[in-house]
């Protein structure tokens, strides 16, 4: 009985501890998330935590020019519909601190019920490691 005792103890433990450690694929795809959430719910600030501090965007586009177009956005339009399909994300193999992540994008908005603009793209973006949390360094869009 005691011998039983100790093996769930163990087994408990190592349980708990697995569970603290962040798989690097998983953390990636849940960034993702965040930042797609972040978006649809119009929260600026929120989306800015997912931004890397190198950011590099389409045409130049770099940090706080993505805030402002951000907020201008969200200003523009009061429900912004996001419909990711196929994300795929992965760890860059040559660099530890790397990450990619692919989808087609469906993107609305508008101020009523009825989207004034909808838009269909392919997105390609690159993430890396801040710290302990992924930020997304580059995307590009067509």
């Amino acid at each position: 009985m005691k011998k039983l005792k100790i093996t769930l103890s163990v087994l408990a433990l190592a349980v708990l501890m697995g569970c603290g450690k962040k798989d690097p694929q998983n953390a990636l795809e849940q960034a993702a998330q965040e930042l797609q959430d972040a978006i649809a719910a119009r929260q600026t600030g929120k989306a800015m935590e997912r931004i890397h501090a190198d950011f590099q965007g389409a045409s130049g586009m770099d940090r706080q020019q993505a805030r402002q177009m951000m907020t201008g956005l969200f200003l523009r339009y009061q429900n912004i519909g996001l419909l990711v399909v196929g994300r795929e994300c992965r760890l860059d193999k040559g660099f530890y601190d790397r990450g990619h992540c692919s989808a087609r994008v469906g993107v609305t908005g508008a101020q009523g019920l009825i989207p004034e603009r909808a838009d269909l793209y392919q997105v390609e973006s690159t993430w890396q490691l801040a710290g302990k949390e992924w930020q997304l360094r580059e995307i590009r869009w067509e």
